[in-house]
């Protein structure tokens, strides 16, 4: 049903409200390592904060793109420490 909505020109998987709509652009051009550390790095400070320590919350929020502009696509273990 979703190919003949498609084909004929109605809103299909490769639309979205009306517009073309590609779920590449949704995709993370970065390294998969960078994407890792910074999910721990988050991950461990919640943990912290859940846990009484004082972090802040801008350190938490934190994104992923500034975190990759400190340390690199490819970040060096010992950097983080």
């Amino acid at each position: 049903m979703k190919r003949e909505a498609a084909a004929e020109g109605g809103e299909g998987e490769g639309e979205k409200g009306g517009e073309n709509f590609c779920l590449k652009s949704l995709l993370d051009k970065g390294s998969v390592e960078s994407h890792r550390y910074y999910l721990a790095r988050r991950t461990v400070l919640e943990m912290l904060k859940d846990r009484g320590f004082a972090v802040p919350s801008c350190e938490i929020e934190v994104s992923l793109e500034e975190v990759r502009n400190k340390h690199g696509q490819i970040p060096e273990v010992d950097e983080w420490g």
